[in-house]
């Protein structure tokens, strides 16, 4: 597995709030491991983020002994990075806007819809039901929801819901991070929860009957082992450990864009006891970037826009065979994404000619044409040159494939696309010939640990690994979003379900 970073990261302050100052006036870290370690608790629960706080918070409520242990030296996880977009129908924001014909039901049915059908109808189906406490919650404790962003999530080539119930508050994910810390900071200082901040969980521990009892985590330098009648995963994704990304995936991960600490350690940890993965066929690439080296992971250096909604395409796009793979001007942004997902690498390149360079609007519209024309033949994904075969070698593809893409592209100008493009105003006729090359990438990570309705890990067979337990995007984007988009079902799922098993475990 890759290995972490060894330098912490850098705390952030909002809202007037210092998140470590707040949660260091309720622990004493100097002799927390060894409090620790000498107890049985209710629960223990692995990842201190947008799953895990909540679970901490509402087990803690009920009475219940909670650990909570977290390989950073903070609490919050990717809501330090993410954008802070929540749902729930039948809300009191909702009805502070005037809304009041929405309901659980048609939110799963949204979602359903807007997943292809290929999310958890299971999982929906709770957190549509439980999401509409869980933001008033939120809102009840200060979290102040934006009044220009209660929506429907509707983007370019993105449907979205049928009615208003898509929520964001200033500061983002941060403003979310406030309130959990807020209140899991009550519940330390009243003894309640126990947080071990600084601790890579590395081993689950077990019974002779196969039953998972604790865990062993390395925090201080040493070894120290933690018991828990319930062992609680939601230590998020995959997404910033190459090496794991690209087994479960089997394509490189491009970009690292995510969180420092997403190394699929629950992952891992729960495949130790024989739970199943899940969800690889719903790995969502998006349509991709230019990326800042041929070495992976790789920064962004630029999008192309492939939305025809904001720009209709005048190029056409190849995969490695130098065949063309999609409508460039399908509307639906899944549609595209799947087919990019289809193609070797992930990887394709964007074909034009000097006449279109000159005359369609720009590509990349933070860059004006001369900016555009300097990348060509300098940066490794931008190629020019004065025939077809050439440029297919500087590219990457199948010259063969290109030319024959080419011709038949033209030959059809006048007549029908057989891919039902219909924005075809010129030829790719005049050298020199330029081709942008795109990757796709992920910052969520689809295949997660596979669960029951009890959101109970369970082997391939379907069979309960005794004791334990995952949340959050542990489970995998794909079991809420399937292999599209559907605003919200990140952070809401998390929170909701982690509260739901703090309320209901231990």
């Amino acid at each position: 597995m890759a290995k972490l970073p060894p330098a912490p990261l850098d705390r952030r302050r909002f809202l007037g709030v210092s998140l470590g100052a707040l949660l260091a006036s309720t622990m004493d870290r100097s002799g927390l491991a060894r409090a620790a370690s000498a107890s049985l608790y209710d629960l223990v629960i692995v990842g201190a983020g947008a799953a895990g706080m909540p679970a901490a918070i509402f087990a803690a409520r009920r009475g219940a002994s909670v650990l909570l242990l977290d390989a950073a030296d903070q609490v919050g996880g990717t809501l330090w990075l993410a954008l802070g977009q929540v749902c729930a129908a039948g809300t009191r924001i909702q009805a502070r806007h005037g809304i009041m014909d929405d309901h659980p039901d048609l939110h799963f049915e949204d979602v359903m819809r807007l997943s292809g059908g290929l999310a958890d109808p299971v999982l929906v189906r709770r957190t549509a039901d439980l999401a509409p406490a869980m933001i008033d919650w939120l809102d009840e404790r200060g979290w102040a929801c934006r009044d220009d962003h209660v929506l429907t999530g509707e983007s370019p080539g993105r449907p979205g819901y049928s009615r208003r119930r898509y929520y964001q508050a200033p500061g983002e994910g941060r403003s979310i991070l406030a309130v959990l810390a807020r209140e899991l900071a009550r519940e330390i200082g009243a003894g309640r929860v126990t947080l071990q901040l600084g601790a890579r969980v590395e081993e689950l521990l077990g019974t002779d009957s196969g039953r998972v009892e604790g865990v062993r985590a390395r925090a201080g330098g040493g070894l120290l082992a933690f018991r828990g009648r319930h062992v609680l995963l939601t230590s998020g994704g995959y997404a910033s450990n190459p090496l794991l990304f690209e087994e479960l995936i089997g394509q490189p991960s491009y970009v690292d864009s995510s969180y420092a600490f997403s190394q699929g350690d629950g992952l891992q940890l729960a495949r130790s006891a024989g739970a199943a993965l899940r969800n690889r066929e719903l790995h969502r690439p998006g349509l991709g970037s230019v990326l800042s080296e041929a070495r992976w992971p790789a920064s962004i250096h630029a999008r192309f826009e492939t939305h025809p909604q904001l720009r209709m395409p005048w190029e056409i796009w190849v995969n490695d065979r130098g065949q063309r793979f999609v409508n460039e001007e399908a509307p639906l942004a899944v549609d595209r994404e799947r087919a990019l997902n289809a193609q070797p690498r992930l990887r394709y390149a964007i074909i034009f000619d000097q006449a279109m360079l000159a005359a369609a609007p720009p590509g990349i519209a933070e860059w004006t044409r001369e900016e555009l024309e300097r990348q060509f033949n300098t940066h490794p994904m931008f190629h020019r040159a004065g025939t077809l075969p050439e440029l297919a070698a500087r590219a990457g593809v199948d010259p063969e494939g290109l030319a024959a893409s080419v011709a038949g592209y033209n030959a059809r100008l006048a007549g029908t696309d057989p891919w039902g493009r219909s924005h075809r105003p010129l030829p790719v006729t005049r050298p020199p010939f330029h081709a942008i090359i795109q990757y796709g990438h992920s910052a969520t990570s689809a295949v997660g640990i596979a669960v029951d309705a009890s959101l109970q890990a369970v082997t391939s067979n379907g069979e309960p690994v005794a004791g334990l337990y995952a949340a959050g995007e542990a489970l995998g984007s794909g079991v809420y979003l399937g292999d599209g988009f559907v605003p919200g079902m990140m952070i809401t799922p998390s929170m909701t379900l982690g509260r739901w098993l703090g309320e209901t475990l231990a």
